[in-house]
């Protein structure tokens, strides 16, 4: 049995890029200064480079035009893609960013138990991501709200241009943003297991880093060399001052359509939201809201 497999996951829009700059930092830098090249230490599951390698999601067999039989293929050969062979590191473990739900439609897990060693999974107040992803989409903010409460929702695995075998998108499963982070949630995992706010990661950064360490020294003996010194560096080179900088000088490659670092702060919704939309996102997701401790606007 390996458990060679540690889940970033996330919603989209929720801060994934920025807990893998805060833990690349952490445990790739000497110094814990943060470079965009590090992240290429925490990659994205969801590759189609990984599909190529198991027999049963090449080209021949994925090509199917209903996204839910796309979506039963892939989630029946999750083991199969997730071995360590097919992932294609040689180390002990390693990280993986992913936004799959938990669960596949048809209740089937998407976490191999045997595979995990360890699990965070970061959370954000639904309002603002609206608004983050369509900037990150060019959606109006209905469309936004529409893609958050649809059950069916789905991004696509990243890297279909490069293998042309593969003429049709393939589906990274969503469900609705509720669905999603109670996917994660209420899994009782058998592993270490963190789950953090977006909010906090970026307002209560310095002591969220600090939990962090914590989570890891404590179930996994790992000792964090230079504790002090790779916060400071941290809170400095991941503000969100210095990654928009670093954006507008080398450019990111994980932006789409419009700057990838954008705003950042929470609350944008109260601006930028009408009534209608907040008030829909509230009904829709009012209780697992209130549960996360966001305040409701009426």
């Amino acid at each position: 049995m390996s458990k060679h497999i540690f889940w970033i996951g996330s919603y989209p829009k929720s801060g994934n890029t920025l807990l893998r700059a805060i833990i690349t930092s952490l445990f790739f830098s000497d110094e814990g200064v943060f470079k965009f090249d590090l992240l290429k230490k925490i990659v994205s599951f969801e590759e189609v480079s990984r599909l190529t390698k198991c027999y049963n999601t090449r080209p021949d067999k994925i090509n199917l035009k209903n996204w839910k039989e796309k979506n039963v293929l892939i989630f029946e050969n999750l083991k199969e893609i997730q071995k360590k062979i097919n992932l294609g590191f040689n180390e002990d473990f390693a990280f993986f960013k992913t936004h799959f739900n938990g669960k596949n439609f048809d209740e089937r897990t998407f976490f191999i138990e045997e595979y995990l060693r360890g699990v965070i999974y970061i959370y954000r107040d639904p309002r603002d991501i609206c608004l983050s992803w369509a900037r990150h989409t060019n959606l109006s903010k209905n469309k936004s709200v529409e893609f958050m409460l649809n059950s069916s929702a789905s991004i696509n695995w990243i890297g279909r241009r490069k293998f042309k075998e593969y003429k049709t998108d393939i589906p990274v499963y969503l469900s609705t943003w509720e669905n999603h982070v109670r996917s994660w949630m209420d899994i009782k995992f058998n592993c270490p297991y963190l789950f953090i706010s977006y909010e906090d990661l970026v307002y209560e950064k310095k002591e969220t880093i600090k939990k962090l360490i914590y989570f890891f020294e404590k179930n996994y003996k790992i000792a964090i060399s230079k504790k002090d010194m790779k916060i400071k560096n941290i809170l400095n080179s991941t503000s969100f001052d210095n990654l928009q900088e670093m954006e507008n000088n080398q450019g990111f490659n994980e932006s789409v359509n419009n700057k990838f670092f954008a705003v950042g702060q929470k609350n944008q919704w109260k601006n930028e939201l009408n009534k209608n939309q907040i008030n829909t996102i509230e009904y829709k997701f009012g209780s697992l809201m209130k549960k996360l401790k966001y305040k409701l606007n009426n």
